[in-house]
């Protein structure tokens, strides 16, 4: 249940990098992905805009009072195997880093002059301050040529609330023609919402804490159909509240129609692992997943990890995923698998799941590894008939005279193999036994081995 996507290739001044993702933060429209190149490990920043590909930069130093440095210091933090950066290196052309004299270009066609310059700013750790102000403040006075006073004094505020020690969109904002533009700031942001979404996303950005900007901020990726952004948002959330049903409601409710079993699975799954406390719902909406994926490997991982209780509800999945699980190519860690069950079980249920569980663990790990296996459920469960037979064996292996009701054993567990061993042993002792003869014939019979049967058959009728 994790990220399969865990290099960049990129192709840079004739270069052929191959970077590592390690992080990855989202804050105020931004996605930035923090990778190394894994060979001179050298550091990263990939950059995006609303799920969009801006171009990445190699990073050996952050300034202080940069964006970058805000976003790495206040975004929402995620590892790399977050759904979004398979979003965004799937659904983006990240092949090069593209110089910023043409980004810019691009970045103009496309937005408009208070939102191209909001993008700008992300590049102030490579640029310097002056000539990025100096864009904003050209596109301010553009603005007041044209009468587009709100706009000219949005791009002052956004100026004053990145560079906050700039005088001359300080001084500008006082000017009375935008005194009826200053008391729309001073009220709720929720009004603004159509006038300027970019100040109200920023508002709600710093404000996480408090419901009425969750919801807010939610409304503009609704209406702006930033559905990744969305997800992220909601997940982020799950992760770090602890009441929050409403918010996984929300979630399930707003996952695409068109997105796959395998890929709700990674959205859902993220969340569950890096979650502090239990979520019912997340827990149980996961495990049918997985099983309607038939992914039976990680269902039996999610059952039984970080001591998960199985009750009555989770057995049937339990039971399910192990007489499907790939035994031989999982054996490593199926074989150290512990089951912690809850005390309403019956004994009809565990025996069941034992049923399921122990002989392909005899058949793969021997008789020594499972009679350890088996030993702490013993005791609370004396009288499991499986485990019975278990401990029997176990008693019974030492003893030459007992190889014969030992063979008997490992034949019910369809242990061929080891049931011949002691039957052939059986039969050296006594070279007559009919019922060690009449056994070893029946099992390679079992066994497709024909010629080895009717070898043991012709020893019957000469004896007879």
């Amino acid at each position: 249940m994790t990220n399969k996507m865990t290099s960049i290739q990129i192709q840079h001044e004739k270069k052929h990098l191959h970077l590592k993702p390690t992080d990855l933060y989202m804050y105020q429209g931004f996605q930035v992905i923090e990778a190394y190149h894994q060979e001179q490990a050298e550091c990263y920043y990939l950059f995006f805009y609303k799920a969009s590909y801006l171009t990445g930069k190699s990073t050996s130093k952050i300034k202080r009072k940069s964006q970058l440095s805000t976003i790495l210091q206040k975004g929402m933090h995620f590892s790399p195997e977050h759904p979004l950066l398979s979003y965004l290196l799937t659904h983006n052309r990240i092949h090069t880093f593209p110089a910023l004299t043409p980004l810019w270009e691009k970045i103009q066609k496309r937005y408009s002059p208070l939102e191209a310059s909001n993008i700008l700013t992300i590049f102030d750790n490579y640029m310097k301050k002056d000539k990025i102000i100096k864009v904003m403040k050209d596109s301010a006075l553009q603005y007041r040529r044209e009468g587009q006073l709100l706009h000219t004094y949005q791009l002052l505020r956004l100026i004053i609330d990145l560079y906050p020690a700039n005088k001359w969109a300080q001084e500008m904002s006082k000017n009375l023609q935008y005194q009826s533009y200053q008391s729309l700031y001073t009220s709720h942001p929720s009004s603004l919402l159509t006038k300027d979404p970019l100040y109200v996303q920023k508002y709600c950005f710093e404000h996480l804490e408090q419901d009425d900007s969750v919801a807010l901020l939610l409304q503009i990726l609704q209406k702006e159909g930033r559905k990744m952004e969305q997800l992220c948002l909601y997940s982020h959330l799950l992760i770090t509240s602890k009441s929050d049903d409403h918010t996984y409601k929300q979630l399930i409710a707003n996952l695409p129609p068109d997105f796959t079993s395998d890929e709700k699975v990674d959205f859902l799954s993220y969340i569950l692992r890096n979650r502090r406390t239990h979520h019912e719902g997340l827990y149980h909406d996961l495990l049918g997943l997985l099983k309607k994926s038939s992914r039976y490997e990680d269902l039996l991982i999610l059952l039984t990890k970080n001591k998960a209780l199985i009750t009555s509800k989770e057995l049937p999945y339990v039971q399910e995923a192990l007489l499907h699980v790939k035994w031989i190519e999982n054996s490593g860690w199926l074989s150290n698998l512990t089951f912690h069950l809850d005390d309403d079980l019956t004994t009809k249920q565990v025996q069941a799941l034992f049923q399921t569980f122990v002989p392909n663990l005899l058949q793969l790990k021997g008789l020594d590894y499972t009679e350890q296996w088996i030993a702490p459920y013993c005791s609370k469960y004396p009288g499991i008939p499986i485990l019975k037979k278990i401990k029997k064996m176990a008693s019974l292996k030492d003893d030459p005279d007992q190889m014969y009701a030992l063979g008997e054993l490992y034949y019910e567990f369809k242990q061929l193999a080891e049931a011949v061993e002691c039957f052939n042993w059986e039969l050296e002792l006594d070279p007559t036994n009919i019922r060690s003869i009449k056994w070893l014939s029946k099992l390679y019979l079992e066994m497709g081995m024909v010629e080895e049967s009717k070898s043991y058959q012709y020893m019957l009728r000469d004896g007879s």
